[in-house]
């Protein structure tokens, strides 16, 4: 599933407590990307009339610099106690209360009026996560400064935060408002994204580098962190939906509205132009995961329980997964690429199997999916997966592993749950840009041809392209590509000429030289980690 081309690289994405420096000794160059799998099943359905009265937290200008502020803390909106060590992998939340509380209307002894104190964050992935957490973590020198308008605060037990182009920065320069606005989807995460103020200066984080991409284009941000955390596409969509009508309250309606999602949030951009194509002008897909659900899930749980088969024991048994399974446990990694280094023959099957170059990137994902299985367990409400009817094939010795791997079966009502949450279906009534690695362990982009497929079977092939950049891991597309690929889109919308399908256009618009077959490509300092 996230090993071979349908989702991220599932393995260190998950809460644990420990140290940036810890994960940097810990992670090896060949891990991959974490991706978003995580929904509440137990959830109400959110819808308009849901939305429990706004309570701002923080609501004021905010200049985005190029750094932090100094003594800000460098670890994104989290304490470094809560600091995860690893953000690879595709793990399910299977705790039963990972859901947090919505926040009451008491408000903080010496807090400002109308300043709800934020709830405690939750810690989460910081080194192979999702563009969004990475880059607040690591905000680059170079970026340009950016004058915006910031708010943040909680629509119905979603946290969201809303960025606005003022106009003025330091140099009385800078991007007013163009009245259009950009929805950002983000990806898996293991709990409810929480933005809260910067406790150096209490007031909000500068926007990461890819939302200020947009913000220097003119165009406000609005990210919903969602009621869940994990495969949150049951409730995503009704998050944005009410943060879109806020968002229109506070500040007018927007002349149009874009979607960009990267990973689990590619699919909720496919959904949601599938769905309410009267509501966007177009969608950018990041990473994104555009094959159904049910297949990415169903071969990632096939690629586990094939680890199973030569190595039993390492890993915990699927059916009994313990809810404080960490789906970024640096430990647990290691523990399993000791064990793929030690048997050389089993380890080269099972990478065949998943499509994976080296054995810290399966261990990553291994371990990562281990996650999202319990996660999508806990949420589907009983087993979603079933390898019965599956012959493995494609690895190095395809009889001995179909005589040795165990066979499960699914639930019905479970499985039927997987498949709602979510599958496209090529039915798309608005432009469609999609953008990949050429190497992503978690989500390899040769799912995008399975959406390619839905759309020129239906006559609306035109409306989707796929693009790429040579670069490995799972979302390793860097903040300048993603503003390039937004400007195509764009383009597109307003009439221009469709995207060429293929490689990224450089900045000034021309098809890079293809590198010749032998040559050695860049590699990124550290695969599967936006630089």
């Amino acid at each position: 599933m996230w090993g071979q081309g349908a989702c991220h690289a599932p393995s260190r994405c998950c809460p644990q407590a420990g140290s940036a420096a810890a994960h940097a000794s810990t992670h090896k160059a060949a891990a991959v990307d974490s991706l978003a799998m995580k929904c509440a099943h137990q959830d109400c359905p959110h819808s308009a009339r849901n939305v429990l009265p706004l309570q701002h937290r923080r609501s004021g200008y905010a200049a985005v610099l190029s750094g932090r502020a100094p003594g800000s803390h460098p670890a994104s909106r989290h304490p470094a106690s809560a600091r995860i060590v690893l953000g690879l992998a595709l793990s399910l939340a299977a705790v039963a209360g990972l859901q947090w509380p919505t926040r009451g209307m008491a408000q903080a002894v010496g807090a400002p009026q109308g300043v709800v104190p934020p709830r405690a964050a939750p810690p989460k992935p910081t080194g192979l996560s999702q563009l969004s957490e990475t880059e607040s973590a690591q905000p680059t020198r170079a970026a340009a400064a950016v004058a915006v308008k910031t708010e943040e605060g909680d629509l119905g037990g979603s946290d969201f935060r809303i960025d606005v182009p003022s106009g003025e920065n330091a140099s009385g320069t800078g991007a007013r408002w163009n009245r259009q606005l950009v929805l950002y989807y983000h990806g898996y995460q293991p709990e409810p994204e929480v933005f809260r103020p910067n406790p150096a200066t209490n007031a909000p984080y500068p926007p990461t580098r890819l939302v200020t991409q947009l913000l220097q284009r003119g165009y406000a941000v609005a990210q919903p962190g969602y009621r869940s955390g994990g495969w949150a596409i049951a409730t995503a969509p009704g998050d944005a939906d009410a943060l879109r009508h806020y968002f229109s309250k506070r500040n007018g309606s927007p002349q149009r509205t874009f979607i960009v999602g990267q990973s689990m949030g590619g699919l909720l951009t496919v959904l949601s132009l599938e769905q309410n194509p009267h509501d966007y002008a177009g969608g950018l897909a990041i990473c994104g995961v555009l094959a159904p659900a049910d297949a990415i899930m169903q071969r990632a749980f096939a690629n586990r329980v094939a680890f199973d088969a030569f190595f039993p024991g390492i890993l915990p048994d699927v059916e009994h997964i313990p809810a404080g399974f960490h789906m970024n446990d640096p430990a647990t990694a290691s523990v399993v690429e000791k064990a793929l280094d030690a048997h050389a023959a089993e380890a080269a099957l099972l990478r065949s199997l998943a499509d994976i170059h080296t054995n810290r990137g399966l261990a990553d994902v291994l371990v990562f999916n281990t996650f999202v299985i319990q996660d999508l367990r806990n949420k589907a409400g009983g087993n979603p997966f079933d390898n019965r009817n599956l012959i493995y094939t494609g690895t190095t010795d395809d009889n001995a592993l179909n005589a040795r791997v165990r066979r499960y079966a699914a639930d019905a009502r479970a499985l039927h749950y997987v498949a709602e949450y979510g599958s496209p279906s090529g039915n798309l009534r608005r432009p469609l840009l999609a953008l990949h690695t050429t190497y992503d362990p978690l989500v390899p982009a040769s799912t995008a041809g399975y959406y390619d497929e839905l759309t020129r079977r239906l006559g609306v092939g035109d409306r989707f392209v796929q693009q790429y950049v040579d670069r490995d891991g799972h979302c390793n597309v860097t903040p300048e590509q993603v503003g390039a690929a937004f400007d195509e889109l764009v383009s597109w919308s307003d009439g221009g000429a469709r995207p060429e399908p293929g490689r990224l256009p450089d900045a000034a618009g021309q098809k890079p030289v293809h590198q010749e077959p032998n040559a050695v490509p860049t590699q990124p300092k550290t695969v599967g980690k936006p630089q």
